[in-house]
């Protein structure tokens, strides 16, 4: 048999799926090693990216959904797309007796590189990293707090580019006592399995500012800063754990709810102007962390939202510009690409307890 060389042998797999590729990994030990190297893995994932290709929706309610990314070319013709419900925590839990614990729910966090985070809440409130391709899940380590008193929180997914880690960012609110709130910052760390305290910023972050937030090595949220109480942009790097203050889009006087998310890798932020309204500004950062760095307003939606193909978000009274489903409302919606990103993990170090910190909690 004529043997390929392997740069031509390299360009033809890259452009296979993880279906294939796992397929193709039983015809000799030389394949086995070229598709699970660590090199083949970022040359299909970049491959994938530049091309757009192998991408599906998932949505999660109670569970989660999945719909083929190709299949929203159909979408003029029926009017709806018909999502596929992943039934993850009876794969995952084949003895969880749903019948004597209804009321759990699965909620996304993140998708990152082929990866999604997913918290399972109810009777667990565990979190895990899950590759729907490989079908291969990790469940992290839970993170150790310094109060008792926890009101909210919420957990972000994204890909330290300076450390080449993935990692995830969990927020922690707590209510001191009337009108006064504390929050915590954690980041576990793919590479170290664990969790560790970086240094919070000065105020407090909106919770509900918080979107799919995380671009460019650093996630993004709503704070009001300075004396003043202006309201910015603070993003938090990933790899060098330092903030900055970013100002926000120029906006009308009269808006009432600004949302942050990420578009196509851009950091985008979504302004409704009046509560009776549906009227939503959408806006990029362009040339972000640059000299130039500067908003651009993409688009400007109105009515009828079902007309414009998106999901409407109650909760969050944001709107996402994706595609409309015929099933209920669903709150969550990720774009995920197939890739063989693996998640092999040292065994778990126990974080330390912090040491309390003297001082005020934070006036919002």
């Amino acid at each position: 048999m004529v043997q390929l060389p392997d740069e031509i042998l390299e360009k033809i797999l890259c452009r296979l799926s993880v279906k294939d590729l796992f397929r193709f990994k039983c015809v000799c030990k030389s394949w086995l090693a070229l598709i699970s190297s660590p090199y083949f893995v970022k040359l299909h994932l970049n491959r994938s990216v530049q091309s757009k290709s192998n991408l599906s929706l998932f949505l999660s309610d109670y569970n989660l959904f999945r719909v083929d990314f190709n299949s929203l070319e159909d979408f003029e013709d029926e009017g709806f797309v018909r999502p596929v419900e992943i039934d993850y925590l009876i794969s995952r839990y084949p003895y969880y007796d749903i019948l004597r614990y209804p009321y759990y729910g699965i909620s996304i966090c993140g998708s990152c590189d082929g990866l999604l985070c997913i918290t399972i809440h109810g009777i667990m409130k565990n979190v895990f990293l899950w590759n729907p391709s490989t079908k291969k899940s990790i469940q992290l380590p839970l993170p150790v707090s310094t109060s008792d008193n926890l009101n909210s929180w919420v957990y972000r997914f994204g890909y330290d580019n300076t450390n080449n880690d993935y990692k995830v960012v969990k927020l922690m609110f707590f209510r001191v006592r009337k009108g006064i709130k504390d929050y915590e910052i954690k980041v576990y760390s793919l590479k170290s399995n664990s969790w560790h305290s970086p240094k919070k910023f000065s105020y407090h972050p909106k919770l509900k500012s918080i979107g799919d937030s995380i671009i460019c090595g650093a996630m993004h949220w709503i704070s009001k800063v300075g004396s003043g109480k202006k309201r910015s942009i603070v993003a938090f790097d990933l790899g060098t754990e330092i903030y900055r203050v970013i100002s926000l889009p120029k906006l009308s006087d009269s808006y009432y709810y600004l949302y942050l998310n990420n578009l196509e890798g851009c950091l985008s932020a979504t302004c409704r102007y009046h509560y009776s309204s549906s009227n939503v500004d959408i806006f990029l950062l362009k040339e972000y962390g640059g000299k130039n760095e500067h908003w651009s307003k993409l688009i400007t939606i109105s009515q009828p939202l079902i007309s414009l193909g998106s999901f409407y978000d109650g909760s969050f009274n944001t709107v996402k510009a994706i595609a409309y489903s015929k099933c209920e409302e669903l709150n969550e919606v990720y774009t995920c690409m197939e890739s063989i990103v693996p998640l092999d993990v040292p065994e778990a170090i126990p974080e330390a307890v912090p040491e309390a910190v003297p001082g005020n909690p934070i006036l919002i």
